[in-house]
């Protein structure tokens, strides 16, 4: 008989499990556990180990952690301490500094007061020397306006004498006035009944020249007439160049009996010679700054001189651009 305790299975002659009881026919054969059961059990005790050893070094961690944190938690319990500590300071600080502000704020209303008080006399001394003042200005004031009336009425007593002076003065002047036009009056007479004495000619260059004068009278009314400018000149028979106004004049020649001359001009640089000319015939030439010619005139004829006078036009030329 087996012992199934022991691993022993009864199996039928097709190798399939028998379902019956034992039989004495049957074939009875013992087997024994495999060995992987002991290779599970050696998996299962390593696995267990695994698990302690996680678990071992997850409470190795965990307590780590927890120190950290206990750590932490101290700092933060001393950062807390010294903050109530800077508060509590803070906190007297802010009183010592709420004390100082109220003891300037009082004293600046103390100052202010007193400052206020001083302003006030003193506003009361300004009215009081502003109102004495002003009573001396007052009375400077009339003494001068008395004063001034005074010269005001002295001054209109004068402009009074003035005026009957000036009155007298213009009377004296109305007839010295009708005195002057009489003589402009005469002078005009006698300057008319001289235009009618000088006389015009024909140029040595074919222009009519203006008035010409004969004689030093004449000359005198010409230029009273102030048609030209008139320079008189006593020209010498040496030759010698001789300015008169703005050109140069040189006698050549003279013939006594025929009233005749000889003479070099001088005028822009260029000579110009004026042969045979007689007595009180204009001799003419341009210059390059005058549209009327000049004109010299001749009055009268030595063996040793000429002499007569220069006719300058007032009319200059444009300068063109």
């Amino acid at each position: 008989m087996t012992d199934m305790s022991r691993g022993a299975i009864p199996i039928n002659p097709t190798g399939q499990a028998s379902t019956s009881g034992p039989t004495s026919e049957s074939t009875v054969i013992t087997t024994t556990a495999p060995s992987y059961g002991r290779g599970l059990m050696a998996l299962l005790a390593v696995a267990l180990v695994a698990v302690l050893g996680v678990s071992l070094f997850q409470s190795s961690k965990l307590s780590n952690e927890l120190g950290s944190v206990k750590s932490q938690l101290m700092q933060s319990e001393h950062r807390i301490s010294d903050m109530q500590g800077q508060l509590t300071a803070t906190t007297a600080t802010n009183a010592d500094a709420k004390r100082q502000v109220s003891e300037s704020v009082a004293k600046l209303n103390e100052d202010l007061e007193k400052t206020r008080k001083f302003a006030m006399v003193n506003s009361q001394r300004a009215q009081s020397s502003a109102k004495v003042q002003a009573g001396k200005v007052m009375t400077e004031l009339s003494a001068k306006n008395t004063e001034l009336a005074d010269k005001i009425d002295q001054l209109k007593k004068d402009n009074t004498t003035k005026s009957s002076e000036v009155d007298q003065t213009i009377s004296g002047i109305k007839g010295d006035v009708g005195e002057v036009k009489t003589e402009v009056a005469m002078t005009k007479a006698d300057l008319d009944s001289t235009k009618t004495d000088l006389r015009r000619a024909m140029g040595d260059m074919g222009v009519m020249s203006g008035l010409i004068a004969t004689n030093s009278t004449e000359l005198t009314e010409l230029k009273k007439l102030g048609e030209r400018n008139y320079i008189e000149f006593t020209l010498p028979k040496n030759g010698m160049p001789q300015k008169v106004g703005d050109v140069q004049m040189s006698l050549k020649k003279t013939d006594l009996k025929r009233n005749r001359f000889t003479l070099d001009l001088l005028a822009d640089d260029k000579k110009i010679e004026k042969k045979d000319k007689t007595v009180n015939e204009p001799v003419q030439f341009y210059t390059a700054s005058m549209r009327q010619p000049y004109e010299v005139v001749v009055n009268s004829v030595t063996k040793t001189s000429v002499k007569g006078y220069l006719a300058i036009p007032k009319m200059k030329l444009v300068a063109q651009r």
